[in-house]
């Protein structure tokens, strides 16, 4: 043979094996699914030989619990770890062989009490239309999930609370369109080709029908509320204001009355992974808080700091009744580029222990 040509082969199964081995077979972002376990297994080349790994338990439709790591391809295999902080310990290291069609996970051999068992075994590739039919049926679970939820809290809660249900219900729809709204992202629409007809509207709006990551947010935030709705009011509650609040969205309201009848009130949020948040606390004076069969409200002006002028001031009612507590806010104008809000039905929970 040529020593020439010999050389040029060499060089060119190193390329080869340096930009990831089956590179062909395994395209830059891939999905995987494990029906029995109902995992979703999600591996990305991030350039050259490294990829991350991203693995979503889905047993709980819409559930958010994920695991996350990172590590290199080599031929037909990937080794790789938890992604940690610099100086934490990486924990157990996993082997995925496998690509095209299917992925299976093990331990890397001679490893000493190798950690986070639930992410081995065989993982199917998912197509982009299986991914898409998976989460639309996942959507509709959460959906299935949350109206069984509701059905049987209208049933089971303690009959000061029953009708929470039917109140919480009605506002579903406005909840879930706000979150969304931080959420997801709809895929920029696919510009016309020269000379070609402008898209219609409703074809710009039915583009996030077919985007899988439409279906999966809209299963977690029904997920969400299918958590919330499905936990029942804490038996300790006696309906006093004092307590912490939860409105299961990342909203907390704490309240604390002090001996003369004021309302020490901190409302907070943190919505989406913390894309939309904000911070209220405000006093309400005796004078503002009534009693009246079982029920208490009050209200009050708080002062917002860090919004324009025009918007610090935000009136704030409250309404506390069985297990809940009701919190409504409106003001003049609006803070520009803010989609948080504080509005909702909360939960109560008793205060620490100190």
């Amino acid at each position: 043979m040529n020593p020439r040509s010999t050389v040029l082969s060499l060089l060119f199964v190193l390329v080869i094996w340096e930009c990831g081995g089956h590179a062909a077979d395994v395209p830059p972002l891939a999905h995987y699914f494990d029906e029995v376990g109902q995992r979703h297994l999600t591996v990305q080349t991030l350039g050259g030989t490294r990829v991350s790994v991203t693995l979503r338990w889905a047993m709980d439709p819409g559930s958010s619990g994920s695991w996350a790591g990172n590590g290199e391809r080599r031929d037909n295999q990937i080794l790789f770890a938890a992604t940690v902080d610099e100086g934490q310990d990486r924990g157990a290291f996993f082997i995925a062989k496998g690509g095209e069609s299917k992925l299976e996970i093990n331990f890397r051999p001679g490893q000493k009490m190798p950690q986070d068992p639930g992410i081995l075994g065989v993982y199917r590739r998912a197509s982009d239309e299986k991914l898409l039919q998976l989460l639309r049926k996942e959507s509709q679970a959460a959906d299935d999930r949350l109206a069984a939820s509701l059905k049987n809290a209208s049933r089971t809660w303690p009959t000061v609370d029953k009708p929470v249900a039917a109140d919480w219900k009605s506002r579903w729809v406005e909840l879930r369109g706000r979150w969304m709204k931080i959420a997801y992202q709809p895929p920029e629409p696919a510009k016309p080709k020269p000379g070609a007809l402008l898209p219609s509207a409703a074809k710009d709006a039915a583009l996030h029908e077919k985007d899988s990551d439409y279906w999966l947010k809209l299963a977690q935030v029904t997920a969400l509320g299918y958590y919330f709705v499905q936990t029942p009011p804490d038996a300790a509650n006696k309906g006093a204001w004092d307590g912490d609040y939860d409105d299961g969205f990342g909203g907390r309201v704490s309240i604390r009355q002090a001996k003369d009848g004021k309302l020490r009130v901190n409302l907070s949020c943190s919505r989406v992974a913390d894309m939309q948040g904000g911070d209220l606390s405000g006093e309400m004076p005796p004078s503002a808080v009534k009693s009246q069969d079982g029920e208490h409200s009050a209200v009050a002006v708080f002062i917002e700091p860090e919004v324009p002028v025009d918007a610090k001031e935000v009136r704030v009612t409250l309404r506390r009744k069985g297990g809940f507590l009701w919190v409504q806010t409106s003001r003049k104008v609006q803070p520009p580029g803010s989609s948080a809000w504080f509005d909702g039905i909360y939960r109560w929970m008793p205060l620490p222990v100190e």
